[in-house]
């Protein structure tokens, strides 16, 4: 069943925070909404290309040839790689027979610099496995867990004395937030559960008149101490000097910037797992940080050595190609920087770019040879035909009603082409779906949704159709003769490019329809570059199938960009965007991760040698 109670911790962000905690919650997030503006309109190029084949398949160098023959990519953009032939590959197999050399291979030509596509083509493995930790991984998993532990127990503690203390003036316990199914979020919940418990008795405090106030104050004052240490005390505003200077006095105020810079490095700059000292920082960060420190950085290092939703498609995976295994956990899936909506926060250092995939890929290598084929008539000749959108008439209950919002997309798709195309739009807008024979008979675009891994056959696609239907595991295999999915029949019926999930993706992994539509029909934006502008994720378990620089509209745009409302202004197109060095980039992050645990441990030592007793 495909899923939408998947919550992302800034969805669940309480209604009064600390200063620490909401510093916290944006780290541990790493990326903010904003939105930009472009002027320019893009393409890629076939020199932006590299063709990913697996050697041991004829069928699938035969597909990386005629797919460079027929867009003019250069031959040796041709990695030919020792791969499985299995539609899974493990982790260890991903990183030493795909990821190794195909760096390799684009450093020796000077590529490496140039490259924004990979196109993995029949024969490439569709999936990677989880990974498996080493000893060493083990080793550290197992003493974060452990810390993580003793926290939550110190946590747990804190939240019973805290509602204690409102409870008395009456407060009611906050509502419970929807349980996310990734540990690390749970563990951001929790965070979030007892700082809001803290924060409502510190409430209840301040409404206390002598002489009761002093009484309750200390014991607030106790509970904060355990809770965000030191740091805790100081950001509330407590005296944290003894010799008599007040809170709002200069060194006071450094002390309180020291620590929130601490925190920053903390949880948004360390290379994680922790290898050296581990246990001097655990101790540092428990004085200057308390039991909030050490429980952030425990759910940190353990995210990353997680095995938990570890398996993704190979092809998103290859997204984060530049990022070696150590710069990001492969459990569950990170925020995709190249989406509309996202952007680095205060970035240090270059960003390391992401690479844009897709796949040509189908049951037979001649069709999968076909959808270039299929793609470059349409873009000839022109895409005719009628777009069909399958809705269910279901309400937007409230800002997270994932159902609701996904649903009033494809209504407001409809009204977008009704209106700013000369396309005819057909909406279903009742649980009925377009299943029987002959239902949507000239199809130019199509999104939909629900019936679970089980194709209807009532679509017959015109030349360059594009279409997805939003349901689970729909790409599960693409090979398979008795593999009932969407994407696997609807590419035995002829269509040219569509996308879905290789497992569970969870509703908002797909992207909206009225967004990756839109941009497609103003002709502006290639196929793979309207797919990573609006698809939310990568290392995850999606899949875009088609010729990554299919572009039906761009000779005929079915929309004026001004059309483009549904974003606050056009975001602009991946191949427009800045492209660092990725070797360059890669190094400015390891050194950054290095010279921020340098910085930190001088913060920690320093924080524990002014405070003396009182950070003990």
């Amino acid at each position: 069943m495909l899923r939408s109670d998947c919550l992302r911790a800034e969805d669940r962000s309480p209604r009064s925070a600390s200063v620490l905690l909401i510093g916290f919650v944006s780290i541990l997030q790493g990326l903010i909404l904003v939105f930009d503006v472009a002027t320019v309109r893009a393409e890629l190029s076939p020199n932006q290309v590299v063709i990913v084949a697996n050697a041991n398949s004829r069928e699938s160098l035969s597909v990386a040839q005629h797919y460079a023959m027929r867009r003019g990519i250069p031959v040796q953009h041709i990695s030919k790689l020792d791969l499985p032939l299995d539609d899974t590959m493990s982790r260890e197999d991903y990183e030493r027979r795909l990821v190794t050399p195909l760096r390799q291979m684009l450093h020796a030509q000077g590529l490496h610099k140039s490259i924004r596509v990979a196109v993995t083509v029949f024969g490439v493995p569709l999936r990677v496995a989880a990974s498996k930790l080493t000893d060493d991984e083990e080793r550290w998993r197992r003493d974060a867990a452990a810390r993580l532990g003793a926290a939550r127990v110190r946590l747990e503690d804190l939240d019973r004395r805290a509602g204690a203390i409102a409870a008395s003036a009456g407060s009611a316990p906050a509502a419970p937030h929807a349980e996310s199914p990734v540990t690390y979020e749970r563990n951001v919940a929790f965070l979030l559960r007892v700082d809001e418990a803290v924060q409502a008795s510190a409430k209840r405090v301040r409404q206390l008149k002598p002489p009761a106030d002093a009484q309750w104050s200390s014991r607030l004052e106790a509970i904060v101490r355990e809770h965000q240490g030191v740091a805790g005390l100081a950001q509330l505003g407590h005296e944290l000097l003894r010799d008599g200077q007040d809170s709002g006095s200069e060194a006071a105020t450094q002390i309180r910037a020291q620590q929130a810079e601490g925190l920053q490095l903390l949880l948004g700059s360390l290379e994680l797992p922790i290898r050296d000292r581990r246990t001097d920082l655990y101790q540092r960060v428990d004085q200057v940080y308390g039991a909030y420190g050490v429980f952030g950085l425990a759910a940190m290092e353990l995210n990353q050595l997680s095995e938990e939703h570890g398996d993704a498609s190979v092809d998103s995976e290859l997204s984060l190609f530049w990022w070696d295994r150590t710069l990001y956990g492969a459990a569950w899936r990170r925020a995709n920087p190249l989406h509309h909506a996202f952007k680095k926060a205060g970035a240090a250092h270059r960003d390391i770019p992401v690479l844009m995939v897709s796949r040509l890929d189908a049951s037979t290598a001649d069709l999968a040879s076909g959808l270039v084929d299929r793609a470059m008539e349409a873009e000839r000749q022109g895409l005719s035909g009628t777009v069909y959108l399958d809705a269910r008439g279901l309400p937007v209950k409230d800002p997270s009603d994932t159902y609701g919002r996904y649903d009033q997309s494809l209504r407001d798709l409809h009204q977008f082409v009704t209106q700013h195309t000369t396309y005819r739009s057909q909406l279903d807008n009742a649980e009925a779906r377009f299943q029987r024979p002959g239902a949507a008979p000239d199809v130019a675009f199509y999104s939909g949704w629900y019936r679970l891994r089980q194709y209807e056959d009532a679509f017959t696609f015109r030349t360059g159709a594009i279409g997805y239907h939003m349901a689970s595991a729909e790409a599960v295999s693409l090979h398979s003769s008795g593999e009932s999915g969407w994407c696997k029949n609807a590419l035995d019926h002829g269509i040219t490019a569509t996308l879905g999930s290789v497992g569970e993706p969870y509703l908002d992994a797909f992207p909206e329809p009225l967004e990756f539509a839109g941009l497609l029909m103003t002709g502006q934006y290639s196929l793979v570059e309207s797919y990573y502008l609006t698809s939310r994720w990568v290392s995850w378990r999606m899949v875009l199938v088609g010729d990554p620089l299919y572009n039906p509209w761009k000779n005929r745009p079915a929309a004026k960009r001004s059309a483009l409302t549904m974003f606050t202004l056009a975001p602009i197109a991946p191949s427009d965007q800045a492209f660092a060095d990725p070797l360059l980039a890669r190094d400015d992050v390891k050194r950054f991760q290095s010279q921020s645990r340098i910085r930190l441990d001088a913060i920690l030592q320093n924080q524990a040698q002014t405070l003396g007793p009182t950070a003990q």
